[in-house]
């Protein structure tokens, strides 16, 4: 590069940065790069860390070290200063040097906070390189640690701690907890693997082609601003290997794809923004419209894509028995045809249904199916999608489920009814969103009518027979995870609450039934009736979480309860379709006395969701994800509770501290 090149980039670079400054200015933003010390007063005395030379990114640096240097740099660290000043002259020759023969090889002195950097030394290497856009530059790292405290962004930082000594990776930063944890296991890695090379090498190749695929106009739309949350969105949607090859426009596609969610996902709060419908909603017609839409509309094409077949799986098979309901009340307003991947390509059959089939509404029948009904949403935006899962809050596809908590209250109270002096087991079967709320108010329902027994709760997804468990802990009743369809009060297996007899047999006592004929129906006549459309104001998310007062969800009796507890179930259920009674509209304590619930309190729909607590005369704890199962951790990933607060990672355990 000639003086003169260097000099006309210099001046690129001054109108790049004094277009940054105005911007910012008008803007009453600020418009000179942070300083950390005015960020972190604290941070000259604070625990401190050497990493020595890494490659850093680029776009991480954010600020310097002290009041000093600021002022020649706008927040992009692009110069302020005339071409004319001793700062331009140096800044030229680091230009020549940077596409010369030599380069700039000398790394800079910075401090990491909060995983962004703050120069000490080398400000104008970082302004020259960035101003070639250079992904990465390399730098001798001082770690500050911040103190521990509830800050959501302060415990995403301590996750971050052990993942870096793990990967030796510092492109991923997030503002709340949970999302590393996500990441690792959307590539396929336990909580503890350490990466190779080469995955390492794998991993940030892709990340680079993502960096340059993800338009700045694009970022503006996203939390934080953040690469990290555009990655952690698009694994969500995709697998890592579907994404790892990627050009960069193939990967830019799928990116606007997802445009929906990430601006969704960068509200405020995506709860008070999500639309939670708690009963069916039908508009009103005139008798006249109705006429005329019955002889102008033409048939709805449904297709329900299944996991397993009706024949391998029970839960399948309640849907299965739904969407027979769906055929026979709605007649040839509907055309229906089902779809079982059972080891094929869930993405291949929704395309199938939507683009030879003609598809008009696409109901994904497992949560695990929520990856691809995304990826079908995303490619076919006027195809109606649906989800059975629980309070996923994406814009392209809603969810439905039911209030299955409300059924277990009243199993709990038969339970406890005839449980004795016996404490009551309970066998859950995955820790996801929805399952605390059931094992609460199954626990309530047992208090209600037995205030001295404790609920035993064993989990199906973690190693061990949890039925044995609790007989040999002295259970007598025990409630397994809910049935997928009515099952005739004569026939014991699908009862998913029973007498442990003597000898081992069981003698049912209670179901929790879905009704998934009573969904499917309301749900496919409030499309028809078109309140698609008004249940979703501004484009926002949807979940659809009716209960027993729509009729979707039963609890049925065998004929071995007494009468008067029969009596006192049909109580219950009346209170809780007309909602004078409410599960847990009582005192509540949880496990560690903390008081949440009084007769003043009512839990909204996504408090009760997102329930991460257990009740005090439960007996048993939620598991880690790292003790599940195999197959339990798929399910468990994409509906995880909301993390409780991790423990604190001190300066020492990270490493050693200055």
């Amino acid at each position: 590069m000639s003086r003169s090149e260097a000099i006309d980039h210099y001046r690129e670079a001054l109108r790049r940065g004094q277009k940054y400054y105005h911007e910012h200015v008008s803007q009453g933003q600020f418009p000179y790069p942070q300083v950390l010390e005015n960020i972190y007063p604290e941070s000259r005395s604070a625990a401190r860390q050497d990493l020595g030379v890494l490659e850093i990114p680029a776009d991480a640096i954010v600020g310097t070290l002290a009041d000093g240097r600021k002022a020649a740099f706008a927040g992009n660290f692009m110069p302020l200063l005339g071409e004319t000043t001793e700062f331009a002259t140096k800044w030229v020759n680091l230009c020549e040097a940077h596409l010369g023969s030599k380069g700039i090889t000398d790394p800079i002195s910075c401090f990491e906070y909060m995983g962004r950097f703050y120069v000490q030394e080398g400000h104008k290497r970082v302004s020259v390189l960035r101003s070639y856009d250079s992904p990465s530059i390399q730098a001798k790292v001082t770690r500050i640690f911040p103190v521990w405290s509830e800050d959501p962004a302060v415990q995403a930082y301590y996750e971050f701690l052990p993942f870096f000594k793990r990967s030796g990776i510092y492109v991923l930063q997030f503002t709340h907890p949970g999302c590393i944890r996500k990441i690792e296991s959307a590539l396929g890695f336990e909580a503890d693997h350490v990466w190779t090379d080469s995955e390492r090498s794998d991993f940030m190749s892709f990340y680079w082609v993502l960096r340059e695929a993800c338009t700045p106009e694009m970022l503006q739309h996203v939390k934080d601003h953040s690469l990290s949350e555009v990655l952690l969105s698009c694994l969500d949607l995709y697998s890592y290997d579907q994404l790892k090859d990627l050009g960069v426009s193939d990967l830019r596609k799928r990116l606007a794809a997802l445009m929906p969610d990430l601006k969704f996902a960068a509200e405020e709060d995506t709860v008070d923004n999500a639309t939670v419908s708690t009963e069916p909603e039908i508009p009103g017609k005139s008798l006249v419209r109705s006429i005329l839409d019955g002889i102008s509309r033409p048939t709805l094409n449904v297709a329900f894509i299944n996991v397993n077949t009706p024949e391998t799986s029970v839960w399948t098979r309640g849907h299965d028995e739904g969407r027979k309901h769906l055929e026979e009340a709605l007649g040839n307003q509907v055309r229906v045809k089902s779809y079982f991947v059972n080891g094929t390509s869930a993405e291949v059959l929704m395309e199938r249904a939507v683009t030879e089939d003609g598809a008009h509404v696409l109901i994904a029948t497992a949560p695990t199916l929520l990856a691809s009904a995304r990826q079908c949403a995303a490619m076919h935006p006027n195809v109606k999608v649906l989800v059975c899962a629980l309070s996923v809050p994406y814009v392209g596809v809603r969810t439905y489920y039911s209030r299955i908590h409300e059924a277990k209250f009243i199993s709990g109270a038969v339970a406890g009814a005839l449980c004795g002096s016996n404490p009551v087991g309970y066998i859950a079967r995955y820790p996801i969103l929805g399952v605390p709320a059931s094992v609460n108010a199954f626990a309530l329902g047992v208090r209600m009518t037995n205030p001295n027994a404790k609920v035993l709760l064993e989990w199906s997804c973690l190693e061990g027979n949890p039925a044995e468990k609790l007989r040999s802990a002295g259970a007598r009743i025990i409630s397994g995870h809910p049935v997928a369809a009515s099952t005739p009060s004569n026939v014991a297996p699908g009862w998913s609450t029973s007498i442990m007899e003597d000898d081992g047999s069981m003698t049912p006592i209670a179901s929790d039934v879905w009704n998934w004929g009573q969904t499917y129906e309301q749900m496919i006549r409030s499309i028809l009736a078109g309140a698609w459309d008004s249940a979703a104001p501004r484009g926002n998310a949807v979940n659809y979480w009716w209960g027993m007062s729509s009729g979707v969800i039963d609890v049925e009796l065998s004929d071995a309860v007494p009468e008067g507890v029969r009596q006192l179930a049909s109580i219950l259920k009346e209170g809780l379709v007309n909602e004078t009674i409410q599960p847990f509209n009582s005192i509540v304590y949880d496990q560690a006395g903390n008081l949440r619930a009084d007769h003043s309190t009512w839990f909204n729909p996504e408090e009760l969701m997102q329930m991460n607590w257990l009740c005090d005369n439960i007996v048993g704890r939620i598991p880690d994800f790292n003790e599940l199962l195999p197959m339990s951790r798929e399910t468990t990933r994409l509906l995880a509770l909301p993390q409780e607060t991790p423990a604190e990672e001190t300066a020492e355990e990270s490493g050693s501290a200055e």
